[in-house]
């Protein structure tokens, strides 16, 4: 799987012509032979437990629990020291994992990235791994290492959750996820079956361009943030323009849709919203019913908790936040993290589909839909902004500032051992991110302060939209 993976990121680094020449070529290949063995098995697990009973669900992720538990207590500092201050023991974990689960403590980003080196498997070098970040959507990016083998354990997941709107490995979609599209403004991309566009274009002169090859593309889905999906519909509903008829549902995620959007969205573009829940630790992952607008949290993911705001248990139709303990990294395990992400919690059974997983509604998280305003005042998500580069290892907290289109000051608050070099870089990354649509000079500071209510605005915006 890693040999696969460093492929495949080799074959993304090609130029244009060439990867369509070998992605035609890989055609010939079967879609399961492309991410492996270990995303065959995945997706045969979830299909033969799906419709578990309740007691047969919880049993199943109990062992899962009860393999990371002992993992961690055999080859992490962290979680051995805390373990071992309660006085918990191996055989404590293998007959009551979800109790020793309750008995730790609950971890955070502060935290991991205070304690790095405790939180590591001494059996690092012996799992193939990445060093990876999430978006810093707090403006403090995270860094940390995870399993290489997630990847195709996480798309069998993806592709089982859309799957109840008809998607297959035979769909095509057409994406809008904040690829960088060099030379004419959109890539296809025939082993993944995408067409690509530009997240960072979205004017109606660019939009009038691509549409005919939106149409010739001839796609079942459309694969978008919600923030994109609504600046599409916006378009479409100013032109009069239409949606390729092909197309069966409105793929979104990795920030929130708030009130109406959804109900735009599908009005507008006449298909189906499907939303999913996730995130970059890897730790809980959940897609909506097939049936209702409710996530279903997949239990051979990760063991998901909803804490309420008494930092108990939260009961059906409580506001919670979901704390996550992942199955799928290894090298360095989060358990009972917090992800400060919020929810309603509605239960462990579906009443729609029969599915016996938790669901909760209502998602209210870090992906929030700030945006930037390009140079003819085209709007710019901050899922797409999205950091995932090793560039900003010596950057404590950044944020964006903006007053007027076309232009962006990028304020970055320094650790030890930043240097002008490092500030040109960062600077450098996001013009050639933006492509021209926003010039973005980059500053040090001393601090960002919060908001007058305590929170950190990842775009500090003074252009009214």
């Amino acid at each position: 799987m890693e040999a696969r993976r460093k492929l495949y990121n080799a074959y993304g680094m090609l130029p244009y012509q060439l990867r369509v020449s070998l992605s035609h070529i890989s055609r010939i290949i079967p879609f399961k032979y492309l991410y492996g063995e270990k995303y065959i098995l995945m997706r045969n697990r979830i299909k033969e437990t799906e419709y578990l009973s309740v007691r047969e669900l919880r049993d199943l992720c109990s062992r899962e629990l009860a393999t990371i538990l002992l993992h961690a207590y055999k080859t992490t500092a962290y979680y051995r020291t805390q373990m071992f201050d309660k006085g918990i023991t191996e055989k404590a974990i293998i007959q009551s994992p979800d109790e020793v689960l309750t008995a730790l403590a609950f971890t955070s980003k502060r935290s991991i990235a205070e304690n790095v080196a405790e939180f590591l498997s001494s059996k690092k070098d012996r799992i193939p791994h990445d060093y990876v970040s999430t978006g810093g959507t707090s403006g403090e990016p995270l860094y940390f290492y995870i399993d290489s083998s997630r990847s195709a354990k996480e798309w069998a997941f993806v592709e089982d959750q859309w799957s109840r709107v008809g998607f297959n490995t035979e769909s095509r979609r057409i994406t809008f996820r904040g690829s960088r599209i060099r030379g004419k403004g959109w890539e296809d991309d025939w082993i993944t079956k995408e067409r690509r566009f530009s997240s960072f274009e979205l004017t109606d002169e660019y939009l009038k361009r691509i549409w005919p090859l939106l149409h010739e593309f001839a796609p079942h889905y459309i694969y978008a943030y919600p923030s994109t999906g609504l600046s599409l519909c916006q378009f479409m509903e100013r032109s009069g323009k239409t949606l390729p008829v092909t197309v069966n549902a409105v793929l979104l995620g990795s920030e929130n849709i708030y009130e109406g959007q959804r109900e735009y969205i599908e009005n507008v573009s006449g298909k189906r919203v499907f939303m999913w829940y996730g995130h970059s630790e890897k730790l809980v992952l959940a897609g909506e019913c097939e049936h209702a607008n409710y996530y279903h949290a997949y239990p051979q993911y990760g063991y998901v908790e909803f804490i309420n705001d008494r930092g108990m248990p939260a009961q059906p139709g409580e506001f919670s936040e979901i704390v996550g303990t992942g199955f799928m990294n290894t090298v360095m395990p989060f358990i009972r993290y917090r992800t400060g992400d919020y929810c309603t919690y509605l239960g462990d059974h579906c009443p729609k589909c029969g599915r016996n997983y938790h669901i909760f509604s209502d998602v209210r998280g870090r992906w929030t839909q700030e945006v930037l305003y390009g140079q003819k005042r085209n709007v710019i998500c901050m899922s797409a902004i999205n950091v995932h580069s090793k560039t900003f290892r010596n950057v404590f907290r950044f944020q964006f500032f903006q007053e007027a289109p076309g232009k962006a000051i990028l304020r970055l608050v320094p650790k030890q051992g930043f240097s002008e070099s490092n500030r040109k870089t960062i600077e450098n990354e996001f013009n050639s991110k933006f492509t021209g649509n926003v010039d973005v000079t980059a500053i040090v500071v001393d601090d960002i302060p919060l908001t007058k209510t305590g929170k950190f605005k990842f775009i500090d915006q003074k252009i009214e939209r």
